[in-house]
């Protein structure tokens, strides 16, 4: 094989891994940044973090960020969808649903 042969194969694959390791860096920091504005929220709602706090945020812009928490102030399981603006991960709450907590 022809030294040309693995520049002309091995380039773009390293430039496609290169590709790949950036937009999964992006998406955990969007991620991250989406945690931070719902816990941000929160706490300025509750004026603290709620206990059993639960945050799942997909790397899909267009699926909701789901949050499921205990209420402080009646103890109910609250959960919460929200949707995320791409430019700067800030949330803006979709819906809001409390459960009753059964008795044990």
């Amino acid at each position: 094989m022809d030294v040309n042969y693995w520049g002309m194969v091995g380039v773009p694959i390293a430039v496609g891994l290169a590709a790949l390791a950036l937009y999964k860096w992006r998406r955990s920091q969007r991620t991250r940044l989406v945690g931070e504005s719902v816990k941000g929220f929160l706490t300025n709602r509750y004026g603290d973090l709620p206990k059993h706090l639960t945050i799942d945020c997909s790397d899909d812009a267009l699926w909701p960020v789901l949050v499921a928490f205990d209420n402080p102030q009646t103890g109910a399981r609250q959960r919460l969808q929200f949707d995320v603006r791409e430019r700067d991960s800030t949330v803006s709450l979709r819906s809001e649903k409390e459960e009753p907590r059964e008795a044990a």
